[in-house]
Protein backbone atom coordinates (compact mmCIF):
# COMPACT_ATOMS: atom_id res chain seq x y z
CA UNK A 1 0.00 0.00 0.00
CA UNK A 2 1.14 3.52 -0.75
CA UNK A 3 0.36 6.80 0.94
CA UNK A 4 -1.76 9.52 -0.62
CA UNK A 5 -0.25 12.97 -0.24
CA UNK A 6 -2.43 15.92 0.73
CA UNK A 7 -0.46 19.08 0.05
CA UNK A 8 -0.80 22.77 -0.65
CA UNK A 9 0.40 26.08 0.70
CA UNK A 10 0.02 26.85 4.42
CA UNK A 11 -3.50 27.40 5.76
CA UNK A 12 -5.43 25.68 2.99
CA UNK A 13 -7.28 23.19 5.19
CA UNK A 14 -4.90 20.23 4.92
CA UNK A 15 -4.74 19.45 8.63
CA UNK A 16 -8.50 19.83 9.07
CA UNK A 17 -8.95 17.39 6.22
CA UNK A 18 -6.38 14.94 7.64
CA UNK A 19 -8.12 15.05 11.03
CA UNK A 20 -11.47 14.41 9.37
CA UNK A 21 -10.07 11.49 7.38
CA UNK A 22 -8.78 10.00 10.63
CA UNK A 23 -12.17 10.50 12.31
CA UNK A 24 -13.67 8.59 9.37
CA UNK A 25 -11.43 5.57 9.93
CA UNK A 26 -8.56 6.26 7.55
CA UNK A 27 -4.92 5.83 8.49
CA UNK A 28 -3.22 9.22 8.56
CA UNK A 29 0.20 10.64 9.23
CA UNK A 30 0.25 14.13 10.68
CA UNK A 31 2.45 16.85 9.24
CA UNK A 32 6.09 16.17 10.09
CA UNK A 33 7.03 19.78 9.34
CA UNK A 34 4.73 21.32 11.93
CA UNK A 35 5.90 18.88 14.63
CA UNK A 36 9.52 19.77 13.87
CA UNK A 37 8.80 23.52 13.83
CA UNK A 38 7.14 23.27 17.26
CA UNK A 39 10.02 21.18 18.62
CA UNK A 40 12.64 23.57 17.24
CA UNK A 41 10.78 26.61 18.59
CA UNK A 42 10.64 25.01 22.04
CA UNK A 43 14.43 24.54 21.89
CA UNK A 44 14.93 28.11 20.62
CA UNK A 45 16.57 26.61 17.53
CA UNK A 46 16.69 28.33 14.16
CA UNK A 47 15.98 25.15 12.15
CA UNK A 48 12.71 26.48 10.76
CA UNK A 49 11.53 27.14 7.19
CA UNK A 50 12.05 30.90 7.66
CA UNK A 51 15.51 30.82 9.29
CA UNK A 52 17.59 27.71 8.48
CA UNK A 53 15.53 26.01 5.79
CA UNK A 54 18.39 23.63 4.89
CA UNK A 55 18.77 22.42 8.48
CA UNK A 56 14.99 22.22 8.80
CA UNK A 57 14.55 20.12 5.66
CA UNK A 58 17.25 17.70 6.87
CA UNK A 59 15.26 17.13 10.05
CA UNK A 60 12.06 16.70 8.05
CA UNK A 61 13.79 14.23 5.72
CA UNK A 62 15.06 12.10 8.63
CA UNK A 63 11.68 11.94 10.36
CA UNK A 64 9.73 11.36 7.14
CA UNK A 65 11.98 8.46 6.11
CA UNK A 66 11.29 6.82 9.50
CA UNK A 67 7.53 7.24 9.02
CA UNK A 68 7.62 5.96 5.44
CA UNK A 69 8.93 2.66 6.76
CA UNK A 70 5.90 2.26 9.02
CA UNK A 71 3.84 -0.55 7.46
CA UNK A 72 0.33 0.34 6.32
CA UNK A 73 -2.44 -2.07 5.41
CA UNK A 74 -5.10 0.27 4.01
CA UNK A 75 -5.33 3.62 2.27
CA UNK A 76 -3.22 6.12 4.22
CA UNK A 77 -2.91 9.85 3.92
CA UNK A 78 0.00 12.13 4.75
CA UNK A 79 -0.20 15.82 5.57
CA UNK A 80 2.49 16.95 3.11
CA UNK A 81 4.86 14.66 1.24
CA UNK A 82 8.63 14.56 1.30
CA UNK A 83 8.74 16.44 -2.03
CA UNK A 84 7.25 19.54 -0.36
CA UNK A 85 10.77 20.20 0.89
CA UNK A 86 11.96 20.77 -2.67
CA UNK A 87 9.48 23.63 -3.02
CA UNK A 88 10.43 25.12 0.36
CA UNK A 89 14.13 25.05 -0.56
CA UNK A 90 13.39 26.63 -3.94
CA UNK A 91 11.28 29.32 -2.29
CA UNK A 92 14.29 30.31 -0.16
CA UNK A 93 16.62 29.97 -3.17
CA UNK A 94 18.58 27.18 -1.48
CA UNK A 95 20.16 24.21 -3.26
CA UNK A 96 18.06 21.05 -3.34
CA UNK A 97 20.05 18.07 -2.12
CA UNK A 98 20.24 14.74 -3.94
CA UNK A 99 18.39 13.05 -1.07
CA UNK A 100 15.26 14.84 -2.33
CA UNK A 101 16.02 14.76 -6.06
CA UNK A 102 16.97 11.06 -6.20
CA UNK A 103 14.33 9.74 -3.79
CA UNK A 104 12.05 6.98 -5.12
CA UNK A 105 8.76 8.80 -4.48
CA UNK A 106 6.71 6.25 -6.44
CA UNK A 107 7.81 3.46 -4.08
CA UNK A 108 6.11 5.05 -1.07
CA UNK A 109 3.52 7.47 -2.45
CA UNK A 110 0.49 6.92 -4.62
CA UNK A 111 0.72 8.61 -8.01
CA UNK A 112 -2.31 10.78 -7.18
CA UNK A 113 -1.66 13.84 -5.04
CA UNK A 114 -4.56 15.75 -3.48
CA UNK A 115 -3.87 19.49 -3.67
CA UNK A 116 -5.56 22.05 -1.43
CA UNK A 117 -5.50 25.39 -3.26
CA UNK A 118 -5.03 28.74 -1.57
CA UNK A 119 -8.26 30.01 -0.18
CA UNK A 120 -8.09 33.61 1.03
CA UNK A 121 -11.24 33.29 3.17
CA UNK A 122 -9.68 30.62 5.41
CA UNK A 123 -6.06 31.82 5.27
CA UNK A 124 -4.57 32.54 8.70
CA UNK A 125 -1.11 32.88 10.17
CA UNK A 126 0.06 31.46 13.49
CA UNK A 127 3.31 30.71 15.33
CA UNK A 128 4.17 27.90 12.91
CA UNK A 129 2.74 29.59 9.79
CA UNK A 130 4.56 32.86 9.34
CA UNK A 131 4.25 33.09 5.56
CA UNK A 132 2.35 36.02 4.10
CA UNK A 133 -0.42 35.27 1.64
CA UNK A 134 1.87 36.43 -1.18
CA UNK A 135 4.63 34.07 -0.09
CA UNK A 136 2.05 31.28 0.17
CA UNK A 137 1.11 31.96 -3.47
CA UNK A 138 4.74 31.54 -4.50
CA UNK A 139 4.97 28.32 -2.51
CA UNK A 140 1.76 27.01 -4.07
CA UNK A 141 3.23 27.45 -7.57
CA UNK A 142 6.47 25.76 -6.54
CA UNK A 143 4.56 22.84 -5.01
CA UNK A 144 2.53 22.37 -8.18
CA UNK A 145 5.67 22.49 -10.32
CA UNK A 146 7.52 20.08 -8.03
CA UNK A 147 4.81 17.43 -8.03
CA UNK A 148 4.25 17.80 -11.79
CA UNK A 149 8.00 17.49 -12.44
CA UNK A 150 8.12 14.32 -10.31
CA UNK A 151 5.37 12.73 -12.42
CA UNK A 152 2.48 12.86 -9.96
CA UNK A 153 -1.13 13.38 -11.00
CA UNK A 154 -2.54 16.36 -9.13
CA UNK A 155 -6.20 16.47 -8.13
CA UNK A 156 -7.27 19.87 -6.85
CA UNK A 157 -9.58 19.60 -3.87
CA UNK A 158 -12.53 21.97 -4.24
CA UNK A 159 -12.95 24.96 -1.94
CA UNK A 160 -16.01 23.72 -0.12
CA UNK A 161 -17.09 22.16 3.17
CA UNK A 162 -14.96 19.54 4.90
CA UNK A 163 -17.59 16.86 4.30
CA UNK A 164 -17.68 17.67 0.58
CA UNK A 165 -13.89 17.62 0.45
CA UNK A 166 -13.95 14.19 2.12
CA UNK A 167 -16.49 12.97 -0.41
CA UNK A 168 -14.25 14.25 -3.24
CA UNK A 169 -11.27 12.32 -1.85
CA UNK A 170 -13.23 9.13 -1.16
CA UNK A 171 -14.66 9.06 -4.70
CA UNK A 172 -11.19 9.69 -6.16
CA UNK A 173 -9.43 6.79 -4.43
CA UNK A 174 -8.06 4.15 -6.74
Amino acid sequence: MKRYIITGAPSTGKTTLINSLQENGHTVFEEVSRRIIISEQQKNSNKTPWEDVSGFTKLVHQQTIKELHTPIHQHAFVDRGLADNIAYLQLKKQPVSDEFLDFDYQKFYHKTVFFCPLWKEIYTQDEQRLQSFEEAKQLQNLLLNTYNDLGFTILEIPKTTVSERLHFINTSLK
